[in-house]
């Protein structure tokens, strides 16, 4: 099991962002949808009246590569797709 680093970008339609500038350790691919859920639902859990429509979680590997994207309404719904 190779254990790697993961960054988690938030990016909503109208140009904001919030990076992940620290990143998270992920211990294999299967646990990157998961997290990335989590990630989105601590933020809408961290701010209940905004409107996260059209957010997505972004997710970078160590060489800045995207292997995930994720949209806020798939994660909070808990959908698989």
């Amino acid at each position: 099991m190779t254990v790697q680093r993961y960054h988690f970008h938030c990016v909503g339609g109208g140009g904001d962002a919030i990076f992940d500038l620290t990143g998270r350790w992920v211990p294999r691919l299967q646990a990157l949808r998961p997290q990335a859920d989590r990630v989105a639902q601590a933020l809408m859990d961290g701010a209940p009246g905004t409107d996260w429509t059209g957010w997505l979680v972004d997710v970078h590997d160590a060489k800045g590569r995207r292997v995930l994207v994720r949209s806020f309404e798939d994660a909070g719904s808990g959908q698989g797709g």
